[in-house]
Order: structure tokens, then sequence, then C-alpha cells
């Protein structure tokens, strides 16, 4: 295992570019909009590619035909040498390599339903071992959210651009701040729709998570006191027609036990497209 060089991250990219699923969180550390780490088996031509967005999600890329590099493959997802606090989820590409990592894993491989929600489905017994769900890549279809767009706007509230205050004072899982290095990047690269209360207070913000082309790849959170009002539909119609007006393809993925970012996804026009599996390394 080599951790590879950022002068040679653009061959790899043109790789990545080539996958028949959502990769852009691997593609924000190719490109330079994140910071991250990327790991393979040799210089050069690597065969077997490892790559971590700081976010905590990854993407195993190429092949696994190298002892060596599967060895240290193995210890990372089983976080053998104990350098994981925290759980990290795994993404394969392409679909030959999910039966490499039933060999490599054997049976502290833990096949989940995928359709529960995550927080249901295991049990601390299971931490030291990976859990097999499934994500959802989801493809945009413009003409059924312009048939659905009226009933996603909340008027009682003003939208407003995400600020700097907002990216740095932000609290949550799924904030901006978490998928970037910093404000400034942020805003170089993409940008976020925050609804404002009466008090001043933000309740949702929708945020470009990463921005590839002219693909722009939507997160959202709302307070959880304020979910069931209807915010973050407004804030993610807000910036969906920001994209739709500057020319980006809206993006949505999600684990598919998370029922409401599910139930969202379709709400705005998005349609499911593909499943693919979703490891939760070990901590």
């Amino acid at each position: 295992m080599k951790l590879l060089d950022k002068t040679e991250y653009g061959q790899v990219a043109e790789r990545v570019r080539s996958a028949d699923m959502n990769t852009f969180f691997a593609l924000s550390v190719l490109e330079g909009k994140v910071d991250g780490n990327v790991f393979v088996d040799e210089t050069g031509t690597p065969s077997s590619i490892y790559i971590q967005h700081p976010y905590g999600m990854s993407l195993l890329f190429g092949e696994m035909k190298n002892g060596e590099f599967n060895g240290w493959l193995r210890a990372h997802l089983l976080n053998s040498g104990k350098t994981r606090d925290r759980f990290e989820w795994l993404q394969a590409c392409p679909a030959s390599l999910y039966a490499g990592i039933d060999d490599l894993l054997g049976g502290r491989l833990i096949k989940k339903n995928p359709d529960v929600p995550y927080e249901q489905t295991f049990s601390q017994s299971e931490d030291r071992d990976v859990l097999e769900y499934r994500r959802i890549n989801f493809v945009f279809n413009d003409a059924k959210y312009r048939l659905l767009k009226d009933g996603l706007k909340n008027d009682r509230y003003e939208i407003v651009t995400t600020t700097e205050r907002m990216f740095n004072e932000s609290e949550g899982t799924v904030i901006p701040r978490r998928f970037w290095n910093n404000a400034a990047d942020f805003f170089r690269h993409g940008t976020g729709r925050s609804l404002i209360l009466e008090d001043g207070s933000v309740a949702s913000t929708a945020f470009a998570s990463f921005v590839i082309g002219k693909k722009f790849e939507i997160g959202v959170e709302t307070v959880k006191r304020f979910h069931g009002k209807n915010f973050g539909a407004s804030v993610c119609s807000a910036l969906i027609d920001h994209c739709l007006a500057n020319g980006y393809e809206p993006v949505w993925s999600c684990l598919s036990g998370n029922a409401g970012s599910v139930k969202l996804a379709l709400k705005l026009g998005f349609e499911e497209k593909k499943r693919v599996p979703y490891y939760r390394l070990a901590k």
C-alpha cells in the first residue's frame, strides 16, 4: 500500500470518472476540492485504488489482485490497527469487487436488511465487523420536478443564500463544513440556501456537498425540532432552482434505509436509478 502524491491524482481521476455509479465524493478529493487520502497498490499505473473523503466516505476502485494491498485493505476495513475512532462508509467499483470483499472478510462481513432504518439494524457487539447496506443513486427528472414545484414552497419564511457565518455556525451531521475544507472553498465551488425563522435563526440548509463538472450533489440538514414542517423541501427547491438557472444537474444519493431522505428525493422529482452495496466499516 502506498499513499499517492497529489501530483498524481489526475490519472486516477480520469479512471474514476468512468464509473457507472455516483463517485462525486471521491472525485472531489481527486480534483483537489477537499483534502483527503488516496492509497494505491503501486504508483505509476495502480490497479487497486482507495480514496478517502474527510466526511467519512471512501471508494475502493479497480482490482483486488495485489496480495500486499489486500492485506492492508482487510486490516483497514476491520480497523485492526485501531487507526480509526469512528465509522467509515465504503463503496466499491466495479461490481466485480463485491465478491472480492466478501472473500476478503468472510464471516466478518454481515449483510443487513437495507430497507430498515440504519439505527435499528445493529448492536454494539457488531462494531468490530463490517456491515453491508445499500446506497441509492437517484436521477433528476426535470419535468416531474416542475409539476411538483408549487407544493414545495413555504412562503411564511425567508430563504436566503447561505452565508459564511451560517457555514461556520451550523450544527448537525449533514452540514457544509463537514464536506469542505473551509468557507472559502465552499463558496468558490458551491453554494447553499438557508431557511430563516422570524427570530433570525436557521431552521434548514440545503447545500452543495460535491460539485463535479456540471453535476451538483445536494446535502440538506433541518434542525431536528423542525422536522415535518416542509422546511427541507423548501430549501432544496430553492437550491434546485439555482442549479437549473445555472446549467447544473441536481444529484441525490442516500442510504436506502434513510426513509426521510428517500421520501424527500421523490418529493423533489428525483427517481431511483441504481442501488449499490454500502459498507459500514468497523470502528
